[in-house]
């Protein structure tokens, strides 16, 4: 059978380069860096002509990548339809990262995480918008002149709480477009009795993409100017980083009393949070907040660890650029990062359980609710 194999990355989100095809299915790419920046580690790429060819896909530069050891017990994900999604047999032998699949479509795609391109944002927003509990806003414009959207669930009243989520700051960490997938798909469920009491006594915020250019470039954690969005809410700028001062201008208009920050991490093979522990105003009452949310969490989902974490900082010495410490310190309030694998891990992590997350993320909320202040 002679194979007519044709690979590229002219997609939302895409990236990869192809460095040369080798007889039949085999085929040579490279990592592409972020556009504004030299960091290397995210792909998502389609490959035309697959039917039923065994491919043999080497990422040759794979050890040249931000966390290369990251990808040692680590499979990529391939979908036919970007909505189904499944493990790949990958290997890495400290230089080349190997893809090896036979698929049953002509076409298929392969992301270092279950790709989330902005159209399907744009549908999931436009079936938010329809519904009576919600509200879509643009709160400002990215570098490139895309909007950022804000998603606001309940009606305000005296005593409300404001509940924060946010997503994508981190463009290849696309988990956490499944993660405010699924929390939006359980916000505007009706009959719901977790939401129906989360919405009787909070307004929800809900960022999902605060880096759209990036997602867009496929870059892995810069926007389109090569700003770390989450090194920049201590000081963001209008040229550099207008989205995180879009964010924190309504985030100071609203109020802050729980803020959810959404991320991927490349070594973990469970999900984990990270709190505020180093910031100069953090507190026992802070303390037990963080506990009492990672703990609700863990009972929910067997697949988040109350225990892992990136270790606390120095007393004082938290990093305020970063925005779960920022919005710790600056509102007091029960502020933490949401860390989920790339890797399968025990629990068989995918887009499907980063959405499951998202939803079970609400329940913990919703029992952190009552002592927030």
């Amino acid at each position: 059978m002679i194979i007519i194999m044709h690979v590229d990355a002219d997609l939302c989100g895409g990236s990869i380069v192809v460095s040369g095809h080798r007889p039949g299915a085999e085929a040579e790419l490279s990592l592409r860096a972020d556009s504004a920046a030299g960091i290397r580690q995210w792909f998502h790429f389609r490959v035309r002509g697959a039917l039923d060819a065994r491919l043999e896909l080497s990422i040759v530069d794979a050890g040249q990548a931000m966390h290369a050891d990251a990808f040692r017990g680590y499979r990529a994900l391939g979908s036919y339809d970007l909505e189904r999604w499944f493990r790949v047999p990958t290997d890495f032998d400290g230089r080349r990262l190997v893809l090896r699949h036979r698929p049953d479509h002509d076409t298929v795609h392969y992301s270092y995480f279950a790709a989330y391109p902005l159209d399907r944002l744009s549908a999931l927003l436009a079936v938010v918008d329809r519904s009576p509990r919600a509200r879509v806003l643009s709160i400002g414009a990215s570098v490139e002149g895309r909007p950022i959207h804000l998603v606001v669930l309940g009606e305000d009243g005296p005593g409300k709480r404001r509940l924060w989520i946010a997503g994508r700051q981190h463009p290849g960490e696309t988990m956490g477009s499944w993660f405010v997938e699924g929390a939006l798909a359980r916000l505007l469920a009706e009959d719901d009795p977790v939401t129906d009491a989360l919405l009787g006594e909070a307004v929800v915020y809900v960022l999902p993409n605060l880096n759209p250019d990036g997602s867009t470039r496929g870059n892995f954690r810069t926007n389109a100017a090569g700003r770390d969005l989450n090194r920049e809410w201590h000081a963001p700028s209008r040229d550099g980083s207008p989205e995180i001062l879009a964010a924190r201008g309504v985030m100071e208009q609203a109020g802050v009393d729980l803020f959810l920050d959404v991320h991927g991490d490349e070594h973990a093979d469970v999900a984990f949070a990270i709190g505020c522990e180093g910031n100069p105003g953090f507190s026992e009452r802070l303390h037990d907040l963080e506990r009492r949310f990672a703990r609700s969490l863990a009972r929910r989902e067997g697949g988040f660890s109350s225990e892992l974490d990136y270790g606390s900082d120095d007393p004082g010495k938290g990093d305020l650029r970063i925005g779960n410490n920022w919005v710790g310190e600056r509102f007091d309030c029960l502020s933490m990062t949401i860390e989920m694998p790339f890797k399968e891990g025990p629990s068989g992590f995918g887009p499907d359980r980063a959405s499951q997350l998202g939803r079970s993320s609400l329940e913990a909320v919703l029992e952190s609710l009552g002592v927030l202040r």
